[in-house]
Parts: structure tokens; sequence; C-alpha cells
């Protein structure tokens, strides 16, 4: 599946202070670092990985030669972990932080391609113990899939092969393939995948024990174009966003149950990329209104959508119109930068007591990009953000695409304010990629985002 467009922050000034190889321009004397919460940063076009403390903006480390799949992500393993995808190899990367910032790759495991068809990974998932990995291919146009799943406890890979379905594609209505998405769940512990038309269910066990081609144990009807896998924190509840809303089913302990869909309220197209919140249940993602073919950039309305997989319930809530990022989520807010035929802004909305994202909105007003789209003109060829969030919700980091440059924004009182900008050695051409990680929070998201 080709990229979606992301988007865009400002920048703070007054003293400087060069760590190692990158520079942080702080507004306000940094508090006594609590030395457990990371920022990443992922430049794949460089290589590079930087290490930031997501407190003061220090830099910590960096690490040469990795080149993570942005598509895939990141999966949050806890104790300072994630897994992530380098695709330069192919091979899954185990990272770990220590409490000086110092950032080692202390597992990883080589993705099969011998017949050279590995381009990206499409998907990456974890079950709830943390103990396993299952990485997903996205092989462009065919039925012939593989998931490589690993266990981090036995230092063990095994690769099995995957028939998925052609379907008839909600984007064109032309026969074609969809994304193959995983899931790690239930119990005993399955592979579930996203196999055009379905949902399949595959033995873990039988996986592990070198079973290549494994036949489904489980099987489910999946409506069409899975463009983002939601999962709730326990395992129990699996699904996607699709073409025209979100479908999620239950898992039981030999396949599924309890299907339900739900239409976005609004003409949308499906979720940019849905994220689990904190509070393990309300996946939520940042979406582009539906609107004629050529429409311009700026006219394009962008929603937040959360999604409950406890009562299937969808909620969308307007965030204005033009180009925007994929979602950051704290306990408290929802974050995306928003780039308007206007200016551009970090948009914060506060989680409602439903448990939805569709309270009060905050806008802080970034600087634009210096290659930011244009209105009047296609914004493919401008430059791109990224956006992530510390897990308290007291930071909110923004990329500056093409310019190397991390916009940190203070969101811990009622009047969000630009704390620092964070500079790194490369320029972040693509937009870069953030992740933060907290050693001292429980991992509640079970997907790459």
């Amino acid at each position: 599946m080709p990229a979606r467009p992301l988007l865009y922050p400002a920048l703070a000034a007054t003293s400087l202070l060069l760590l190692s190889g990158c520079t942080t321009t702080t507004s306000a004397t940094p508090p006594t670092p609590a030395n457990h919460s990371w920022l990443v940063t992922a430049d794949a076009t460089a290589k590079e990985l930087y290490i930031n403390n997501a407190i003061t903006g220090e830099n910590t480390d960096t690490l040469n030669g990795i080149t993570l799949g942005t598509h895939a992500g990141s999966v949050q393993l806890g104790g300072g972990r994630i897994a992530l995808m380098d695709e330069s190899k192919p091979q899954l990367d185990i990272l770990s932080i220590d409490s000086s910032g110092k950032a080692t790759i202390d597992q990883h495991y080589a993705i099969p391609n011998d017949d050279g068809r590995w381009k990206r990974a499409g998907w990456l998932s974890t079950d709830t113990s943390r103990r396993y990995v299952a990485i997903g291919s996205d092989f462009d146009d065919s039925t012939d899939q593989r998931v490589t799943v690993v266990d981090l406890e036995k230092d063990t890979e095994q690769t099995a092969d995957i028939t998925t379905s052609e379907v008839t594609l909600a984007t064109t209505g032309e026969t074609g393939t969809e994304e193959v998405e995983t899931f790690l769940v239930g119990d005993p512990l399955r592979l579930v995948v996203t196999a055009g038309g379905h949902l399949d269910a595959y033995s873990v066990s039988a996986i592990m024990g070198g079973d290549m081609h494994p036949t489904p144990v489980a099987t489910t009807p999946l409506n069409a174009y899975p463009h983002g896998p939601i999962v709730n924190s326990d395992g129990t509840v699996i699904g996607s966003d699709l073409a025209t809303g979100v479908q999620t089913v239950g898992v039981t302990d030999t396949g599924f149950t309890d299907s339900q869909f739900s239409s976005y309220p609004q003409a949308s197209v499906e979720s940019y990329r849905p994220r689990m919140a904190p509070d393990g249940a309300t996946a939520v993602g940042a979406q582009a209104g539906a609107t004629e073919k050529d429409a311009g950039w700026d006219t394009i309305p962008a929603y937040l959508t959360s999604a409950s997989t406890t009562s299937g319930k969808l909620t969308s809530v307007s965030l204005g119109n033009g180009t925007f990022t994929r979602v950051a989520v704290t306990p408290q807010f929802a974050a995306v930068a928003l780039t308007s035929g206007s200016g551009d802004s970090l948009v914060l909305v506060k989680k409602g007591d439903d448990g939805a994202f569709n309270g009060e909105q905050t806008t802080v007003a970034l600087d634009p990009l210096k290659n930011g789209p244009v209105v009047g003109q296609p914004a493919t060829k401008a430059s791109v953000r990224f956006t992530a969030a510390t897990d308290d919700g007291n930071s909110v980091f923004v990329t500056r695409g093409g310019e190397g440059q991390i916009t940190q924004i203070d969101t811990s009182s009622s009047m969000p304010s630009v704390t620092r900008t964070i500079t790194v050695p490369s320029d972040l051409s693509d937009g870069g990629y953030l992740t933060t990680v907290d050693s001292a929070v429980k991992p509640y998201d079970l997907s790459g985002r």
C-alpha cells in the first residue's frame, strides 16, 4: 500500500547547548530528569536512531546503520524495550534503553528473504505477555504472504507461509489484495491475520513447532480494506479500521465471536493508523474526510475518530481542514499536528467522560515548515511531520521534516506552550519517526504504531 501523508510543528529559542551531536534550544530551566522516559527519533534515510531524554531534551545516545521501518513502526515491550524492524537487513531488533539513556540492540532476528521479495514489514504485533512478536510481510499484489513469529524468551523464530484471498478493492473496484495485519491473541495463543475478506487464526505452538504451511484453526468474515489493526490491551477484542467503518470481533478459546461493525460518523477515508489509548479499550485515529478526487489539500476535512472496543461506538470530531500527522494519545488528550490554508497548529482534543476523545480542543500555533504545502499546489512533494507524546501527557513532540528539528511542547498545564527545539544531526527528510519509551509504564498497545 502506498504511504499516506503526515504533517508539521514550531520552535522556541534562548540558550544553545551542544549534546552528543544534537542541539537543544530551551526556553526554561529543565526539571530534574526522572531517567525513565525517552524520546526515540528515527531517520530511515540517514539510517540513524537518536535517543533523547523526554524531559530535558538532552541527547543521550545515537545508533547508526538502522533503517527503521516506519510502516510497521515499533511495539512497546515494557521495561524500556521496544521491537522495531531494521529494513536494511531485514531483521527484527529489540532495542533497550537503560536509566542513563544508553541504547543497545539486545536481540535481533533475521527475516527470511532468500527469494528477494521482501520490501518492508506490513505490521508488527505482540501478545499480552510480551514474549512473542509477529512480523508480517507486505508483498504487493500477492496472495502468498509470510509471517515470522519470534519467541523472545527462548530466543527462537519460525516463519510460516500464509495464503490470503483476492478481493474487490474498496479503493478502486478492481480485483487485488489487501494488507496483512497481524495479531497475537487467545489462549492457547494464536496468530490472527487479515487475509482478504476474512480473519484467519493459526496455532502459534504449531508454527513454533516447525509447521511452515499451517492450516487455519478458525476463520471469520471481515469487511473491506483493513488499514489499521485494533486490539484491546487484554487481547480479547481485535479488529480493524476499514473503508467505511470499524469492525471488531471477540476472541474465544476456539476462535471468534460477537462481531460488531459501526460506520464512520462522517464520510471519511479509513482512519490513518489508529492507535490504542492508555485505557486499553479505545482506538484513536486521525481521518481524512471524503472529498472530490482533485480537491486541494487545504479543503480536505480532518477528523479525529475514537472507536470503543467495549461498546463498538464510534465518535468523530472535526479538527479543521488540511493535512495532518498520525495521532499521539495520552491519558488526558489526543494530539494531531494540522496544516491548514491559514497556518500550522498542534490540536489537543481532551478525553471525554465516555472514554472517547471528543472534548474541549486546545491549539498551539506552530511555525510553518520551510518546504510546507502551498495553497493551490499539490502537497505531494512538501515536507511532512511526525508526532509523539510522553505517556504521562506532559510533553508532545513534533518533527520538522527536512530541517532536522523536533519541537517539544509542554502540555502539562491548561495553557500548552513550546518548551524547546531539539536539533538532530540528520535532516529528517521524510519527516522522521518518533516514539517515546517509558520504563515505568506498563504497555497497553499490542500493535506496532
